[in-house]
């Protein structure tokens, strides 16, 4: 309930123009706005602080969003009455959701405390190999409803920073490990992330005043120090997806997408907080665990940042309760539920055929390579040419190959797209 002090004023009339009621004037009561509320009364006597509040707080939401996807953020109230969420929190007139003129985020949706933004393409995803472009935007709410004009912060501004990023690797998932990146188990062992399943227990590790559940807010989160405990996390969601280029640190200490967010002591302020793999600078530090894991942290300096540009294979989870967990040892976090549309792997390439000398193929939209075989076994138990990232969509057979004139040969090829291979084409019986 609202902790209301003495020359706080709730007026009835603006009350009926907060919730909406169609009774509105003098002659407004309570009992026509619970009806507009419920349609149906729940003999509960209403009192006009059930629709009052003490404190409007914070902004709630990821702090980025990847072009051609959207994010939910969230006005956050604080002592609100019974009925706030219900009768006010839910108009969207009383809220104005906004970004500054020429942002590339855009509100797509206002539900009243909880808006949709959506962020457009800010560069050609389909062609482009490295990230080019970090937006900074903010997020905007005023919180006006005519009636708690009582309230802390009513009708002033309330701000998010919010980035917006490009998908260079044409992935939307954006905090993902290469499929090989060691993950520490909560018995000590070490397995690879794309070898985990589903319900396996990690070791994460829970800074002081992180909240335990910090999907949403953990840019937000910082510490003059990080000390808290390791605490056993399980794994909830394993998804796998396939990107055209990765940051690698220290010559392979941590091998990730973009957006994927690492502890670090950062340099700029001597301040501890999450920092994605496109924020790392050298001279920064990143958290790691002790010899021992769960004996303590170390802190190990960022001497090295590139970016390698080569299809992988790499794999987001996500862990709980706390976010957290170790990628060799370092203390990384995870996005949680963010959804997720992952890439469709290419179709059969169509049109395979041979002319002597030369084996070819349909060109197949988007592709950036090929991978082909030649055999002269119909399963391609043995191979005479097994090509792989085949940079054309022909290929003459008579040099560099064992063909002989006359023998029976087959054939096969299969487009890759995004760093994904699709299935093989229909095979081709030819004779050399």
């Amino acid at each position: 309930m609202p902790s209301l002090s003495s020359g706080d004023t709730l007026s009835l009339k603006q009350l009926g123009t907060a919730v909406r009621t169609t009774s509105t004037g003098s002659g407004v009561s309570l009992n026509a706005i619970q009806t507009s509320i419920d349609a149906t009364l729940d003999g509960v006597t209403r009192q006009l602080s059930d629709f009052a509040g003490d404190s409007v707080d914070g902004i709630s939401g990821f702090t980025y969003v990847v072009e051609n996807t959207s994010e939910t953020y969230r006005l956050n109230f604080s002592g609100t009455g019974s009925r706030f969420t219900d009768g006010i929190a839910d108009q969207p007139t009383n809220f104005k959701w906004s970004v500054p003129a020429g942002s590339n985020l855009s509100v797509s949706e206002n539900a009243g405390e909880t808006a949709v933004f959506a962020a457009s393409e800010m560069s050609n995803a389909g062609t482009q190999t490295e990230l080019q472009t970090v937006a900074t935007h903010t997020v905007r709410v005023v919180f006006d409803d005519t009636f708690n004009g009582h309230m802390s912060n009513f009708g002033s501004n309330r701000d998010k920073t919010v980035y917006s990023v490009d998908s260079y690797d044409n992935n939307a998932s954006a905090l993902c490990l290469t499929a090989d990146s060691p993950i520490t188990k909560w018995d000590g062992s070490i397995v690879e992330v794309g070898d985990l399943e589903e319900g396996d227990e990690l070791v994460g590790y829970n800074p002081n005043n992180l909240n335990l559940d910090s999907d949403e807010d953990f840019f937000e989160w910082n510490a003059r120090d990080v000390l808290g405990e390791f605490e056993k996390v399980k794994v909830k969601d394993i998804i796998y997806s396939f990107a055209s280029s990765y940051y690698n640190i220290n010559d392979g200490e941590i091998t990730a997408t973009s957006e994927h967010p690492m502890l670090v002591w950062d340099k700029a302020d001597s301040i501890y907080r999450f920092k994605e793999m496109f924020r790392l600078q050298v001279g920064d530090r990143l958290i790691k665990a002790a010899g021992g894991i769960k004996d303590g942290l170390v802190e190990v300096n960022v001497d090295k940042i590139e970016i390698v540009k080569e299809s992988v294979e790499i794999v987001s989870i996500n862990v709980e309760e706390v976010d957290t967990y170790l990628v060799n040892g370092y203390v990384t976090h995870n996005k949680g539920g963010n959804s997720h549309t992952d890439i469709a792997a290419p179709s059969a390439v169509t049109g395979l055929a041979y002319n002597s000398p030369t084996l070819s193929w349909t060109a197949y939209s988007g592709a950036t390579a090929y991978d082909f075989q030649v055999s002269t076994a119909s399963n391609f138990s043995s191979t005479e040419a097994n090509e792989t990232e085949w940079n054309q969509n022909s290929a003459e057979l008579q040099q560099g190959y064992s063909l002989v004139a006359g023998n029976t040969y087959y054939a096969r090829v299969r487009a890759i797209k995004s760093g994904l291979a699709g299935a093989y084409s229909s095979t081709l019986t030819f004779t050399a």
